[in-house]
């Protein structure tokens, strides 16, 4: 009996880590799925089953969620250097396109491209905060709306536009700082949850290899089947807790 509470605990536990990581996948490509559509950058999809399919399989990808994850970070940890180097070229008398273009040209990508694209539009006639809030949407990148909306108050409004993207600065650099601190102080929450949630899998396995066989009751045996279930069950509300517990949002 303890053998097959034991393999239905580390059978839910490693079923509960792969579950998790595909919802969030999963997650992860319906919302950048729709902020593209929003902005116009790809068609709605089509309404039948087969092409909803074709679209699913095309697009879900496991290490899609981290690749945006990086790509926001870096957006995020240049963001306020590049409004430093905006802000000294309004000093000096230049226009907001004009700032933008001479620093998206001494930065590197992604916001370098971005600035770009932002300079390339506001060229053509489009309001620079609507190209912004595009952007911002498109990017899924929360202080590049904060920017935008500090353009769009100014074009409206009026006012010192170099106070106004201080204080964007001011509020940037304070929400980047408290949210360093806090990965630092939940370093080992986190640790430990990945220790906890990953030696049940390790330890299935170890024992699978040298006894086969060993987790077929789980399988076979109805009491192994609710075991399992209830394991996948309980696993699956201690690594979201774990999560929450150990990545608190950050708000300045």
């Amino acid at each position: 009996m303890n053998s097959i509470v034991f393999s239905a605990v580390a059978f839910g536990s490693a079923a509960a880590v792969i579950a998790t990581l595909g919802q969030n996948s999963v997650q992860e490509w319906r919302v950048h799925r729709h902020a593209r559509q929003q902005v116009g950058l790809i068609a709605a999809p089509a309404r039948s089953s087969r092409t909803r399919g074709t679209i699913w399989t095309s697009r879900w990808k496991p290490w899609e969620k981290r690749k945006a994850q990086q790509r926001a970070d870096l957006i995020s940890s240049e963001l306020a250097p590049a409004l430093q180097l905006i802000v000294g070229q309004l000093r000096v008398g230049r226009g907001v396109v004009a700032a933008i273009a001479e620093v998206a040209e001494t930065i590197p990508d992604p916001l370098g491209g971005i600035l770009q694209e932002v300079v390339a539009e506001a060229r053509v006639g489009s309001p620079i905060e609507e190209v912004l809030t595009r952007v911002a949407e498109r990017e899924g990148e929360r202080h590049l709306g904060v920017v935008a909306s500090a353009m769009g108050l100014h074009s409206r409004h009026g006012g010192s536009l170099v106070e106004i993207l201080e204080s964007v600065i001011e509020t940037i650099e304070e929400e980047d700082r408290l949210h360093r601190d806090i990965r630092s102080l939940t370093a080992d929450a986190r640790l430990s949850a990945i220790v906890l949630l990953a030696m049940p899998p390790v330890m299935l396995v170890f024992v699978s290899v040298f006894s086969p066989g060993y987790a077929t009751p789980l399988f076979t045996d109805p009491l192994g089947q609710a075991m399992s279930v209830t394991g996948v069950t309980l696993a699956v509300v201690g690594w979201r807790w774990l999560k929450f517990l150990g990545n608190p949002e950050v708000v300045a």
